[in-house]
């Protein structure tokens, strides 16, 4: 499956929100998310004003606090309030700035749905996509949950591979090897490089002629 596709569906949930109530049917939020995610790249030309929209509707809809707690796992008990906190930003900016710089103007994501939303016993929900770019697809399978009466993700499962358990695996490698402390030190170089780059290439863009 194509990279760009996988990245622009995930971020395309992810980092879409709004300070609206949340439809009652988690299907019909991930189509009013789209939407609004479509209006964002759609109505900025260039890629800083692009990205600084997506980054202001996205802290609404994703609960990073439950998607940290469900990618550690077992090593999230183990962490003190203030190391919870810590990785929480820390993993929620890699997560940004990994995605958002994946958008680009005018690019059309199309959703189709496989079937209703799937409410499980213990409260959660799932909405089962298939995302088209192109000529790429993919199967793509949302996972919320209900924070305040409203609906909020926690997973994105991409052609059978859950975000969560991913994320899980490598963080676990790097505790059991590294400790917190050497966990928070590749989080912290990886968003530190991807800022250096991100203002790079948006330094490069701004000297670019504008366009009559």
């Amino acid at each position: 499956m194509n990279r760009t596709l996988t990245v622009l569906m995930t971020a395309s949930l992810l980092f879409a929100g709004t300070a609206i109530a949340a439809p009652a049917d988690p299907a019909d939020l991930v189509k009013e998310r789209y939407a609004r995610i479509q209006k964002v790249v759609d109505r900025n030309p260039g890629k800083a004003a692009m990205r600084k929209g997506i980054r202001k509707v996205m802290n609404t809809f994703v609960d990073f606090r439950e998607l940290g707690r469900r990618t550690l796992k077992g090593n999230w008990e183990g962490l003190k309030t203030r190391q919870r906190k810590q990785f929480v930003k820390g993993f929620k900016q890699m997560i940004q700035r990994t995605y958002v710089k994946r958008f680009n103007p005018n690019r059309k994501v199309r959703i189709e749905y496989r079937g209703p939303a799937m409410m499980e016993e213990d409260g959660t929900a799932s909405v089962f996509t298939i995302v088209r770019s192109g000529r790429s697809e993919a199967k793509v399978d949302y996972r919320f949950h209900r924070v305040k009466r409203k609906w909020k993700a926690f997973d994105v499962i991409i052609d059978d591979v859950s975000q969560v358990k991913n994320y899980r695996k490598q963080f676990h490698r790097i505790m059991k090897k590294d400790g917190f402390e050497g966990l928070m030190a590749k989080i912290r170089k990886k968003n530190e490089k991807e800022k250096r780059k991100e203002e790079k290439e948006l330094a490069k863009e701004a000297k670019k002629p504008a366009k009559e």
